[in-house]
């Protein structure tokens, strides 16, 4: 909406000024055009790395986790008797 209020503005000054847009409407909209696509496609090449540098999770396996935490058990082994 920003943008679209600034292009009527710039439009309606260049109409009060008498003086010609540097550029013509269709290379302009061609340009914004060409902006739209960029940022689009730049988002979704930016996903796409940032889904493959992120591992997916293990399976979750009960025997594994007892073994983990069995490994991370600091109590002394008790003295034999």
């Amino acid at each position: 909406m920003i943008s679209f209020a600034a292009g009527l503005a710039m439009g309606a000054l260049y109409w009060a000024c008498d003086v010609k847009a540097p550029a013509p409407a269709l290379l302009g909209l061609t340009g914004l055009l060409g902006i739209g696509l960029g940022e689009r496609a730049a988002m979704a090449l930016s996903a796409r790395v940032a889904r493959h540098r992120t591992a997916p999770a293990p399976p979750h396996d009960p025997r594994v986790a007892e073994l983990e935490k069995a490994s991370r058990c600091t109590c002394l082994p008790s003295a034999p008797h």
